[in-house]
């Protein structure tokens, strides 16, 4: 009887131990303009989780470690968590700055979670089974955004220029051409550009030159890069309507390009415009109230995402093993969650068809247009962007 006693007052204690959340998150270099607010947004889950009285009657505890955009510092940060005992770790928005602190977490057997990864490497194919993205797939943007070229404004005839800096964008566009076909759509030309060249002058002059003038650009990038391509083009008086990417999404940037008009992007939320999604509206509501003001990025609602889609894994699962929460991720068909309806796969570990918010630039900020969801769906190799 006094073993008996032992053996459950030792488990009772273990079910009144907290749960650990590990961040391996950027909260200084670049990629802290992506990684911050979403981290807001994670905190005030995990704090409207413990105040109703926690997971699974256990409360949350979290620890961040700062990976300064360091893709060395990020394995460390990684390393420490695991050592730290977190049950999953959260890491940075991109596929680039965050794999490697998610490649620690799989081979410690931790559930590992990307705030806002569209590339789709971040998951079963690129990093290994128990890593997930909160986002949707870079792929699934561009797919979008040629939909509603084709179908919603008319446009016939497209011109794309790829920023080949980062994984994200590459798949963006890898994504518009697939749709753009498919819907019937002719690519009159395509070119490429680093972000790190200040100049796209050359890019500019062979768009310039095209003997049939396109209805659009689509163009896939992200910040800084993008703004500083669209300001050269506008400059060189190309006054084509320039559908972007989610990466191009933030009133922020705009203060640098007056006037600009005809621009487009998909994003996960309305800001300063009230979002046509009551859940969303209800997030905004309780982060300003949380934080004393709106968040600056569309980014920020992937944070709360994060936590409330493993949560209810976690609930579902009965249990943080890495193993049972994976098995019910992998179960999720249009879990309705804060971001949209949210499906995984054992081969897909991020979203390929989740609802969007299409934005357009007026005044000086984005406004929003409708939510759309696109038609064509990505099969693994457009995901994977396998012979491209």
């Amino acid at each position: 009887m006094a073993a008996l006693a032992l053996t459950t007052g030792t488990a009772a204690a273990q079910d009144e131990e907290p749960i650990k959340i590990g961040f391996a998150i950027a909260l200084s270099g670049w990629m802290a303009a992506y990684d911050e607010e979403p981290y807001n947004a994670a905190r005030q889950k995990i704090e409207e989780i413990n105040a109703a009285g926690g997971l699974l009657g256990r409360q949350l505890e979290y620890q961040v470690i700062d990976t300064k955009t360091e893709p060395t510092l990020a394995i460390n940060s990684a390393s420490s968590l695991v050592d730290w005992g977190a049950d999953i770790i959260v890491v940075s928005g991109d596929y680039d700055t965050g794999s490697p602190a998610a490649f620690v977490a799989q081979n410690a057997q931790k559930v590992a979670i990307s705030f806002g990864a569209s590339d789709p490497k971040m998951g079963v194919q690129g990093v290994g089974p128990n890593v997930f993205s909160a986002h949707t797939a870079g792929q699934a943007a561009g797919i979008l955004m040629a939909e509603y070229a084709f179908k919603e404004l008319d446009y016939k005839t497209a011109y794309m220029l790829e920023d080949l800096t980062m994984e994200a964008t590459k798949s963006s566009c890898a994504g518009f051409v697939a749709a753009w076909e498919n819907a019937g759509g002719t690519l009159v030309g395509r070119d490429t550009f680093q972000g790190k060249d200040p100049s796209i002058a050359v890019q500019i002059t062979r768009l310039k030159s095209l003997a049939e003038t396109p209805d659009f650009l689509f163009m896939c990038s992200s910040l800084p890069e993008g703004p500083i391509a669209v300001r050269q083009l506008r400059a060189a008086e190309v006054d084509l309507p320039i559908l972007s990417d989610t990466g191009m999404s933030g009133n922020f940037w705009l203060s640098g390009l007056p006037g600009l008009k005809d621009f487009y992007v998909p994003t996960l939320m309305a800001i300063d415009e009230e979002d046509p999604r009551e859940e969303i509206r209800n997030f905004l509501a309780a982060y300003q109230g949380r934080w004393g003001q709106a968040p600056s990025t569309e980014f920020s609602v992937l944070g709360y995402c994060t936590i409330e889609q493993w949560s209810r894994a976690v609930e579902k699962a009965g249990s943080v093993d890495t193993d049972a929460v994976v098995e019910q991720m992998n179960q999720f068909k249009n879990e309705p969650i804060t971001c949209g309806p949210t499906s995984y796969t054992d081969e897909v570990h991020i979203q390929v068809s989740r609802p969007q918010l299409i934005t357009r630039v007026e005044d000086g900020a984005f406004r929003p247009v409708g939510v759309f969801q696109n038609e064509f769906v990505p099969d693994l190799g457009l995901l994977l962007r396998t012979g491209q």
